[in-house]
């Protein structure tokens, strides 16, 4: 599937560093399958926030788009991470910069990561802090957009060029890219000496 716009409602999470073991905590990291890990993103800082926690706000419920500050998803290397936030919903987060583990992780589960300047970052805090009805993506263009009373001038956004084209070409989702290519496999696959039953 190629992704090449993301639009939707955001939220800010503060905090520089957050960490993955802060995103899901290692209890969580028992389960076979990542069904159900949505519930479980930053679990312990939400039971310290006591329902303060941005994650827990009223308001954020149906958010598409986290905006995160520096260094986020740094720490241990733990796919989970980008899991349990995609499966709270979340289906892009704009960020200062990323821990370079977490972007690669979540580049290969669909999860778009676009870094923005200390300029764009406070101006889109400001936005939706103002009530934005949302936030606009653009991997074509790379640019973002806010909507209030109206629509934001476009602001450039960054990322790796190898991210960006594995999101816009689709090649990111890698079981997908491997059925597409079934034929090619079984035509090769026929060729192979070892392959052939006697």
């Amino acid at each position: 599937m190629k992704i090449t716009h993301i639009s939707g409602k955001a939220f800010h999470l503060p905090g520089e560093d957050i960490d993955t073991d802060r995103i899901i905590p290692a209890r969580f990291l028992r389960c076979v399958t990542f069904d159900g890990l949505g519930e479980h993103v930053f679990e312990d800082d939400r039971k310290q926030r006591n329902g303060d926690h941005p994650f827990d706000q009223p308001d954020n419920k149906g958010c598409t788009i986290l905006i995160a500050d520096v260094n986020f998803g740094c720490g241990s290397s733990r796919e989970h991470a980008v899991a349990a936030i995609q499966r709270w919903g979340i289906k892009a987060i704009i960020a200062r910069s990323f821990a370079a583990i977490f972007r690669g992780n979540s580049t290969a589960n669909g999860l778009v990561c676009v870094d923005v300047s200390p300029e764009v970052h406070a101006y889109i805090v400001h936005e939706i802090s103002m009530g934005a009805f949302a936030v606009h993506i653009d991997l074509e263009k790379m640019e973002v957009t806010t909507e209030h009373a109206s629509e934001s001038e476009p602001m450039e956004i960054s990322m790796p060029s190898a991210d960006r084209d594995m999101l816009t070409t689709g090649t990111w989702d890698t079981t997908a890219t491997l059925l597409q290519a079934g034929d090619q496999i079984e035509a090769t696959a026929a060729k192979l000496p070892y392959m052939q039953v006697a």
